[in-house]
């Protein structure tokens, strides 16, 4: 599998089907990057990130990531924890300390088992009508 940059119509398909997306569209904010996970021409898995501030580390520099999918046959391989790490290295080189997602209820045992901690409280996502929790890892320590 290689982790290559991804024009987000290239995860479209994955993420409809993982996170049960009615439609194709993604929110993409200026300066998103878009990450994928291929196995042959197939798309694996994928997240998107941007610079972004964490409301529950404020003045802290952060990215923010979100829409993060694995092909239900490649789960439980490690392309969770691969898709996080090399978010995290691009944090790093852009001189952030955390990084942090809107986690639906269903994926928040799997932040805390790479290191997360949850912060606030749930809340339901307008986009998607479902109940999110913050997940914030801390890149420095």
């Amino acid at each position: 599998m290689d982790l290559v940059e991804a024009a987000p119509e290239q995860t479209h398909r994955l993420r409809s089907e993982v996170l049960a997306w009615a439609s194709p569209a993604i929110r993409i904010d200026d300066g998103a990057e878009h990450l994928a996970l291929v196995d042959g021409a197939a798309v694996i898995g994928a997240v998107s990130h941007v610079t972004w501030p964490c409301p529950d580390e404020p003045g802290v520099p952060a990215r923010y990531f979100w829409a993060m999918a694995v092909d239900c046959a490649y789960q439980r391989r490690g392309c969770g924890r691969r898709l996080l790490a090399a978010v995290a290295d691009r944090a790093r080189t852009q001189g952030e300390h955390v990084m942090w997602a809107d986690a639906r209820e269903s994926a928040v045992g799997f932040y805390l088992a790479c290191g997360a901690r949850v912060a606030g409280d749930p809340y339901v996502d307008e986009g998607t009508g479902l109940s999110v929790r913050h997940v914030v890892f801390r890149l420095d320590g």
